[in-house]
C-alpha cells in the first residue's frame, strides 16, 4: 500500500529548506504584538533563536556611567565565546585559552548605558525595552570593516546585527526611541549583517543576498510594538537604508526572514520612519523607477518566488510564507487567509480574534500547524508516532516544511514590557518542549545553570542540555511523552510560575532575585528529573508505567500505510498525494486534506513555477497530472519537460507498486492477526 505523507508536494514542501538552510548562522522567527491587542496592556515582542552553533548563554550585562570616551565596536560572528573582554560584567571575562575580542572601530560612548539580558542576541533592558531578530535577503549589502577582498563600490558598515540591538537597548527606553537610534546610526556609521551569514545569490539574473538584511521587532513598556528593517547602502547616497513601521492599533506582526513592510508614504510620520534618502537609492540602485508609491519589501529584497541562494539552485518561498501564513492565521482564524506561496500577499499585520495573554504567545511560538494541512505531527516524516520535528541538510532535491520551533532553536524569548509590568519569558531550546522562565527588568538575576553550556560538550550543569535531552529522547515515541509525559509538566509549570510571580512582584529586590534565579534552578532541575524518567519508562521502546513491559506497537494507520503483513522482507513504499479513504479514520488526531495549491516544479530557464492540481478525497495515488504547462518558448521548456516526464513515469510506477502494496495487504489481513504486537 502507498504511504499516506502529507501529500505528493510534502516531499517537496518548503525548501531545499533543509539542505540550505540547516547551516546558517542564525535564522529565526520574530514576534511584535501592540498592547491594545493584549490582556494587561502589554506589548510583546520575542522570536525564537535558530542556529546549529552559537553560544547560547544567558547573562545579565550590567548598566555603567561613562566619563566621555569612545565606545569600541565589534563583530560577533555568535560562536562560543560570542565575545571576550572587561567592562560588560565577569561572564565575559577571559577564560584559559580564550583571547580578547578586538574592536573593528568606535563610535561616541553614552553618558551613562542600561543593563540588560544577552543570550546569542541582546534580549530585553532594564527599562522594559525587548527585542525580537529576523535575518532576510536583501538587494544591498555593504563591505564588512576590513575586508580588502570586497571590491564593490559599495560602503562599509560598521555596525553588525548584534551592535545595533545593544546601543539600542544600551540609549533607549521605547521602541520609537530605539528605531530612530537605529536608523540614525545606520546611516551613519553603515549596517553590517552578522559575519558568516550573507551569501550571494540570484533573483532573474540580477544579484542578491541571503540573510544580508535584518528585521528587529520592539516592544516597551508604554505599550508600543514597531518592526525595523535594514540593509546595505548606495556609494555616495546613504551608508544604509531603512525603515520601520509601529505595529497598528491591536495588531499582531510576524517576520520570517524576509522583509514584511510595504508601501511607504512619501514622509516620514507618526506610524512609519525611514531613511530620507531611501527614494534616491532605490532609483540610483536601479530597483525602482520612481513610479507610484515605493514599495520597500518589493522593492529592497528579492522576490521569493525567484530568488536563488546560491544561483542555480531551486528558489524556497515557502520557507517564509508559510511561518506566516500559519501564525497570523493562528492569531486571527476568522480573517480565513488563503495560502499563498509568495510572503509579499500576506498583510503586514492582523487584529487577533481574541485578546493576547502571555500564555497565548508563547502557544505561537511552540506551534507546529496543528489542525492545518500543512501539520508537522502529520505524515511519513512525522514517523509513526507524531514528532513535529524534521531532520535539516540532505538531499537537495526535496524540501520539509519550516517549523516555528524547530530542533536547532537556541531558545525562545518574548519580552512582555506594558504599564504594570516589565519582563521577558526565556524558554532554553525549542520552546514547544520547553518552560518559559521570567527575566524581570527590575531584577539581573541569571542562574548558572542558564549562564553555562557549550554544544560540544555535554553536561548536567546546563539548562540547555536538560532541554535538549528531553527533546532528543522524545523523539522515540513523541506522541506518547509529549501528552502523558512533557506538555502536562510544562504546563503545570507555567501555572505555578504565573501563580508564584503575583506573590514574588511585591517582594523586596534581594528576595525578588532569590525568586527569578530559583524557579531556574527548579525547572532544570525538575528537566533532568524528567530526563531519568523518561528513559526508565520508555526503555527498549516499552512503556514501564504504570505497568513493566508493555509494547505501544505501531499505530495501526502506519501498518497499513506501509503495507505491513506476513511477508518479512524490507517494505519500501512510494508517495502518494492524500492517505486512502480506508485509513483517514484511522489516523491520530485526524486528518485535514490539502486545499491549497503548491508551487511544485521549478524552471531555472524561465524563472517560472509549474503548480500541481489538488488530489480528489481519498483518492490515494490516483491523481495522474502533476504538473500544468509552463509559459514560455518551447526550446526553453524542454529539458524541463522531460524532468517533468521522469518525474511522473516514477510516480505513476508508484501507483502500480503501491496498488500491489494494498492488495497484499488485503489478502493477507485475514489471517495475519493484529499488527506489531
Amino acid at each position: 500500500m502507498q504511504p499516506s505523507s502529507f501529500f505528493l508536494i510534502s516531499g517537496v514542501l518548503v525548501a531545499a529548506a533543509g539542505a540550505q538552510n540547516a547551516e546558517e548562522r542564525i535564522g529565526c522567527t520574530a514576534i511584535a504584538v501592540d498592547g491594545a491587542a493584549t490582556e494587561d496592556g502589554s506589548a510583546f515582542a520575542g522570536m525564537n533563536a535558530d542556529s546549529g552553533d552559537a553560544d547560547y548563554r544567558l547573562t545579565f550585562v550590567p548598566p555603567r556611567q561613562h566619563i566621555g570616551g569612545e565606545r569600541p565596536i565589534f563583530t560577533f560572528n555568535l560562536s562560543y565565546p560570542r565575545w571576550v573582554g572587561f567592562g560588560r560584567g565577569e561572564f565575559f571575562h577571559p577564560k584559559a585559552g580564550h583571547a580578547l575580542s578586538e574592536p573593528v572601530g568606535h563610535i561616541p560612548e553614552a553618558k551613562s548605558t542600561f543593563g540588560y539580558y544577552e543570550a546569542t542576541e541582546p534580549l530585553m533592558n532594564d527599562q522594559g525595552l525587548g527585542f525580537g531578530e529576523s535575518s532576510c535577503a536583501a538587494m544591498l549589502v555593504n563591505k564588512f570593516p576590513g575586508d580588502v577582498k570586497d571590491t564593490r563600490d559599495v560602503p562599509v558598515g560598521l555596525l553588525d546585527t548584534v551592535t545595533m540591538m545593544q546601543l539600542a537597548l544600551e540609549r533607549c527606553i521605547t521602541a520609537r526611541c530605539g528605531v530612530e537610534l537605529m536608523g540614525e546610526l545606520a546611516e551613519t556609521y553603515g549596517f553590517v549583517p552578522t559575519p558568516g551569514e550573507p551569501s550571494l545569490g540570484s533573483v532573474r539574473g540580477q544579484g542578491a543576498w541571503d540573510d544580508a538584511g535584518e528585521a528587529y521587532t520592539l516592544a516597551d513598556a508604554k505599550g508600543e510594538a514597531w518592526v525595523f528593517h535594514v540593509l546595505g547602502g548606495v556609494s555616495d547616497i546613504t551608508k544604509s537604508v531603512w525603515v520601520a513601521q509601529r505595529v497598528p492599533r491591536g495588531h499582531f506582526a510576524l517576520v520570517a526572514n524576509d522583509f514584511t513592510i510595504g508601501e511607504l508614504p512619501s514622509e516620514p510620520n507618526e506610524e512609519f520612519l525611514f531613511n530620507r534618502e531611501i527614494f534616491r537609492a532605490a532609483k540610483a540602485a536601479g530597483l525602482w523607477d520612481g513610479v507610484g508609491p515605493l514599495h520597500f519589501s518589493k522593492t529592497f529584497a528579492p522576490e521569493s518566488m525567484a530568488f536563488e541562494s546560491p544561483a542555480g539552485a531551486t528558489p524556497i518561498p515557502l520557507y517564509a510564507s508559510l511561518r506566516r501564513w500559519g501564525l497570523l492565521n493562528l492569531a486571527a482564524p476568522s480573517l480565513q487567509l488563503s495560502f499563498k506561496p509568495s510572503n509579499d500577499e500576506y498583510p503586514f499585520s492582523v487584529k487577533p480574534d481574541k485578546v493576547l495573554s502571555h500564555r497565548d504567545v508563547m502557544g505561537f511560538l511552540r506551534y507546529q500547524y496543528e489542525g492545518t494541512e500543512f501539520d508537522l505531527t502529520k505524515g511519513i516524516l512525522a514517523g509513526p508516532f507524531g514528532t513535529p520535528f524534521r531532520l535539516e541538510g540532505g538531499p537537495r532535491s526535496g524540501q520539509v516544511a519550516r517549523g516555528i520551533a524547530i530542533t536547532r532553536t537556541l531558545y525562545s524569548i518574548i519580552a512582555h514590557t506594558g504599564p504594570q509590568r516589565q519582563l521577558a519569558w526565556f524558554a532554553m531550546d525549542t520552546p514547544t518542549t520547553s518552560v518559559y522562565v521570567p527575566l524581570y527588568s527590575r531584577s539581573g538575576a541569571v542562574s548558572t545553570v542558564y549562564a553555562t553550556g557549550h554544544s560540544s560538550e555535554f553536561s548536567r550543569n546546563s539548562a540547555s542540555w536538560a532541554f535538549n535531552f528531553v527533546n532528543n529522547f522524545m523523539q522515540l515515541n513523541y506522541r506518547d511523552m509529549s501528552k502523558q509525559d512533557v506538555y502536562p509538566a510544562i504546563e503545570s509549570w507555567q501555572d505555578t510560575i504565573d501563580e508564584e510571580r503575583k506573590t514574588a512582584e511585591g517582594s523586596d529586590a534581594e528576595a525578588f532575585d532569590a525568586w527569578q534565579a530559583g524557579v531556574q534552578e527548579k525547572v532544570v532541575a525538575s528537566w533532568w528529573n524528567m530526563s531519568d524518567y523518561l528513559i526508565m519508562k520508555y526503555n527498549d521502546g516499552r512503556v514501564n508505567v504504570p505497568k513493566v513491559g508493555r509494547s505501544p506497537g505501531y499505530p495501526q494507520w502506519y501498518a497499513d500505510m506501509v503495507g505491513f503483513g506476513n511477508d518479512v522482507h524490507p517494505v519500501w513504499v512510494q508517495p502518494a498525494p492524500q492517505p486512502p479513504a480506508s485509513l483517514i479514520s484511522e489516523i491520530d488526531g485526524g486528518y485535514v486534506a490539502p486545499s491549497f495549491q503548491l508551487p511544485l516544479l521549478w524552471d531555472p530557464r524561465s524563472s517560472t513555477w509549474a503548480y500541481a492540481p489538488l488530489p480528489a478525497a481519498g483518492a490515494g495515488g490516483d491523481t495522474t497530472e502533476l504538473a500544468s504547462p509552463l509559459p514560455g518558448p518551447a526550446s526553453d521548456s524542454v529539458p524541463f519537460a522531460a524532468a517533468a516526464l521522469s518525474t511522473l513515469a516514477a510516480l505513476l510506477a508508484g501507483v502500480l507498486v503501491g496498488r500491489g502494496f494494498e492488495r497484499r495487504a488485503l489478502r493477507s489481513a485475514a489471517g495475519a492477526g493484529e499488527y506489531l504486537l
